[in-house]
């Protein structure tokens, strides 16, 4: 069957239903991520994206990549290959290690690079994400310049699952659930699962002629406990280990060395909070403790030649919150965070990854050995305000950190909506932020003494419709980034800051529409992102100017049939200073679910349907056609 013909044949059931009708509402919908505490999602002022359990289970990700990729502003702009490799979300064109990543609502523990590897998080005991675009640095503090992610793992259902599923490429998985109320007051969750497939050769024409195979396990604890009603008491525990078999790419000169080509990532977090709700008064404390360690070695030499970096994190956090009418609130809080380098195991040996470059050995140990300070602390404060007369609604938020290492800073977030109809409204924000080195950049950087924190300025024009039969949004933002820190292009590799290159300039627009045919629900999406350095006019790597996505799924008889096309335009990749470009692609992904009985649901999926030959990043090829078919049962 060609092609043409085969894509008729997956359309014709959704194009045969397209007719009027109303799209789900949102007005219920509650969030956390915009202020830290729950509030209706309407009454964010700027763009906020949920993704419930029952996406999760219609679109059958095999990873937070698959789940992820098609939402507004994301692109995984550096991803090696398949499952398990790794990848950089670049939200708004900035950096992978710009957007402040979540769990439960509170910051997961600091890779060691800074990035956090959306490969690697295990899927299947999420709940639900938040994902906010734009600069939230005036209430989260340093990394969140491009936008924030709350993974969340909790749930408040009643349910016992058991899944499995099977597919290309000796894929299998297994997961298990439970969230009971064990009371009228306590609830009870634990989520645990694994994860393996041999995987493919993601670089054939090199030395490494093997299948990158990549398996994970992971476990979720958690409880709740209703104190009496007005306090509840709550407190996780998630962890994960991951094995990856991985191709260094190919080498920067003929006489370099192979690099590593084995990885063991280990990570936890342990959280507890206690939330406070009366009628006016709402306040919240929460502690967090996290650790993560990650191993890189080359299976010719051996676990025992290892490149071994681990961090850990430990978070206190406060605020209160007063509202003060129907129409407006006030709320303040403080936070502390120490970051601490657990080991800094430094492998001599003179090896390079590609991409992005690995740093040089024997630099990082001479710049580790510079870093006398095993730990730093963080602290923060911040106020906000808000405020709506009918029809103007209006944000204020400031918030100072003192960071031990780095300083005093003060970022700031405004914004003024306006409903120009009952069906319009129009919204300005401005925003400030700013990032501190890691350790992982300390260790790599030419000059340690040199480094400073990067700063942003952000501008954000957004315009929305609601009407009857559609949902759109529309937003421009221009945002500028200073003291942007970047990797050298000749050995060591080293990181440097903008005081020996130049700032980023970032400008965009992004348009989401929302909307139904009768039981097909349809989301779409196109981005434009122009993001450059402003002294060499050059588009930042890996970063696509444009990007477009629809997902639509409908209930058609008991089955669930879901369809998804992703487009992602040419990308500068490493090598540009000789106008190297990694080509545009798109691909197709179906999938279907059909509960047999009550309790047994069967779920299949084809990912890159046509079979499209592409890679994400350059020397690196991307999955071929995959299919997976799976069971649920809930008991």
């Amino acid at each position: 069957m060609s092609k043409k013909w085969l894509a008729a044949v997956v359309l014709l059931p959704w194009a045969a239903f397209a007719q009027n009708s109303t799209p789900q509402a949102d007005d219920a919908t509650e969030i956390t991520i915009y202020s830290k505490v729950k509030q209706p999602l309407t009454s964010a002022l700027a763009p906020v994206e949920v993704i419930t359990k029952a996406d999760i289970e219609r679109r059958q990700p095999r990873s937070l990549v698959d789940l992820l990729e098609t939402l507004p502003g994301m692109q995984f702009g550096s991803q090696n290959g398949g499952i398990g490799q790794t990848s950089s979300l670049f939200v708004r064109g900035t950096n992978s290690n710009h957007v402040l990543v979540l769990l439960n609502g509170r910051p997961m523990a600091q890779m060691v690079n800074s990035n956090v590897d959306f490969s690697q998080l295990p899927v299947n005991n999420v709940e639900r994400i938040e994902y906010i675009r734009g600069p939230r640095a005036a209430i989260y503090g340093s990394r969140a310049i491009g936008g924030v992610v709350n993974i969340i793992t909790t749930s408040q259902i009643n349910d016992t699952q058991l899944s499995v599923t099977g597919g290309s490429n000796d894929y299998y998985a297994a997961d298990f659930s439970i969230n009971q109320w064990v009371t009228e007051d306590t609830r009870l969750q634990l989520a645990t699962g694994y994860r393996e497939t041999r995987g493919y050769d993601v670089v054939p024409n090199n030395s490494q002629t093997d299948r990158d195979g990549f398996d994970s396990k992971n476990l979720t604890l958690g409880i709740e406990h209703q104190l009496n009603q007005t306090w509840v008491w709550d407190a996780n525990f998630n962890g994960w280990e991951n094995n990856l078999e991985f191709d260094y790419g190919k080498p920067f000169a003929a006489n370099e060395p192979a690099g590593s080509n084995k990885n063991k990532v280990k990570s936890y977090q342990l959280d507890t909070g206690l939330q406070y709700q009366a009628q006016q008064l709402a306040g919240q404390l929460n502690a967090s403790y996290g650790e993560y360690e990650s191993k890189n070695w080359n299976e010719r030499a051996g676990q025992g030649n290892a490149t071994n970096i681990s961090t850990a994190t430990t978070r206190l956090d406060g605020l209160v919150q007063y509202s003060y009418s129907s129409q407006g609130y006030a709320l303040a809080g403080m936070d502390w965070q120490q970051d601490r380098l657990l080991s800094k195991s430094i492998n001599a040996v003179n090896e390079y990854d590609f991409p992005p470059p690995n740093f040089d050995p024997v630099y990082v140990k001479t710049n580790m050995l510079r870093y006398d300070a095993a730990d730093r602390d963080n602290t923060g404060i911040f106020a906000s305000v808000f405020h709506t007369w009918s029809p103007v609604s209006v944000e204020l938020t400031g918030r100072v950190d003192d960071n031990e290492q780095f300083g005093t800073h003060g970022t700031w977030q405004s914004a003024l909506s306006l409903a120009l109809t009952e069906e319009h409204t129009a919204t300005l924000s401005y925003g400030t932020g700013f990032r501190a080195p890691t350790f992982g950049e300390i260790a790599s950087a030419e000059d340690v003494d040199s480094l400073e924190p990067e700063k942003s300025q952000n501008w954000e024009l957004d315009f929305t419709g609601d009407y009857d039969l559609l949902n759109w949004q529309l937003n421009f933002y221009r945002n500028e980034i200073s003291n942007l820190m970047v990797y050298s292009n000749t050995p060591p590799y080293s990181l440097v800051n903008s005081t020996k290159n130049t700032d980023a300039l970032i400008k965009g627009v992004e348009l989401v529409v929302k909307t139904n045919t009768g039981p097909v629900n349809h989301t779409a999406s196109f981005d434009y992102t122009d993001a450059k350095d402003i002294g060499t006019e050059k588009q930042l790597l890996n970063r696509a100017k444009r990007k477009f996505s629809w997902t639509a799924d409908m209930d058609i008889a008991k089955a669930n049939l879901f369809a998804q096309v992703l487009y992602m335009g040419n990308r500068e990749t490493y090598g540009a200073a000789n106008k190297e470009y990694t080509p545009s692609y798109t691909i197709w992904n179906i999938g279907a679910r059909y509960p047999l009985t009550q309790q047994l649901t069967l779920n299949g999926k084809i990912n890159n349907l046509f079979d499209k030959d592409y890679q994400v990043v350059s020397g690196y090829n991307a999955p071929d056609m995959e299919f997976y078919m799976g069971a649920d049962y809930r008991f």
